[in-house]
């Protein structure tokens, strides 16, 4: 069997949903640029260090020959929303430690089926263009939303790459971009964060309830439409996800309320959203937020 299919045959029995194989050339980085001189990143100092890592894979890893991109369906289906909302992906285990679990698996199956292969696996762990290296590896497309589309699983998915040492043909990129004419991410944003291909963090409900540190912004106070962790607006109107496919992996199936009518006791916070990205945001901030949602 074809190497590229082992490792595919394997991902998929890990649990993956899609896999694609691309080259670690060189990115051209416009649209990055662009969207830091316009300091759309906010407080996320974070994108303006090591660039050029961003732009050139090979630096981050430099025996790398292939890139196997892999995503991760985590729709936990219907949700309930009542007052104050959790974005669908926090409600499920911290996918970081899910998908390297899995990734770690499948590395170590590349490593025993191939001897003497080196790499590197990363979920947001590295200075990596995920979502462009999904589209290279032929995944999906960038939407106007900026985030990566499926065909069969919409946006609703996670990512993560692995660098391999081992050269395999790349899969055919995803060229075609099927947003078309449609704007219902961009007319749905409460906030006017998003322009076509373009989120403004700082106006994002999104990232002001996960990464944004400090005074709660006045747009957040006057806008927030309940979300008191992440945002799910652009994605809950986009046509691609109408027939979003419920995952088949238990770690992302809801394991805490996706609304909180009243906040439980510090002790109870600790406990009940243990191991979920809800813990990212903090007691004290969710307690903020709470007293200012609509």
């Amino acid at each position: 069997m074809e190497k590229k299919e082992r490792i595919r045959n394997k991902a998929l029995e890990l649990g993956f949903s899609k896999i694609g194989f691309t080259t670690p050339e060189k990115i051209k980085g416009d649209f990055l640029l662009n969207w830091l001189s316009r300091g759309a990143e906010a407080g996320m100092a974070y994108m303006r260090r090591n660039i050029h890592l961003r732009l050139n894979p090979k630096e981050i890893f430099p025996p790398v020959k292939t890139i196997i991109s892999l995503a991760v369906n985590y729709y936990p289906g219907e949700v309930n929303y009542r007052r104050a909302k959790i974005s669908r992906y926090a409600l499920g285990r911290d996918y970081h430690r899910v998908m390297k679990k899995m990734m770690r698996r499948l590395f170590g199956f590349i490593r025993k089926e191939f001897p003497g292969v080196e790499g590197r696996f990363f979920v947001d762990s590295a200075p990596v263009l995920e979502r462009e290296i999904a589209r290279k590896a032929g995944l999906g497309w960038i939407g106007k939303n900026t985030m990566l589309i499926t065909r069969q699983y919409g946006s609703w998915v996670f990512l993560g790459e692995i660098f391999i040492s081992l050269e395999l043909p790349p899969d055919e990129p995803f060229r075609e971009n099927y947003c078309g004419t449609c704007n219902r991410c961009i007319e749905a944003c409460p906030t006017g964060a998003l322009k076509p291909y373009f989120l403004d963090a700082r106006l994002c409900l999104s990232y002001i309830t996960v990464e944004h540190k400090g005074e709660i912004p006045e747009i957040y106070r006057e806008r927030n439409m309940g979300w008191i962790f992440g945002c799910d607006i652009c994605q809950e109107v986009c046509p691609w996800n109408r027939k979003a496919v419920k995952t088949g992996l238990k770690d992302f199936l809801p394991r805490v309320p996706p609304s909180l009518d009243a906040l439980p006791s510090k002790e109870e916070f600790e406990g009940e959203f243990k191991g979920t990205p809800i813990k990212r945001a903090g007691y004290e901030k969710i307690k903020r937020l709470l007293t200012l949602i609509k």
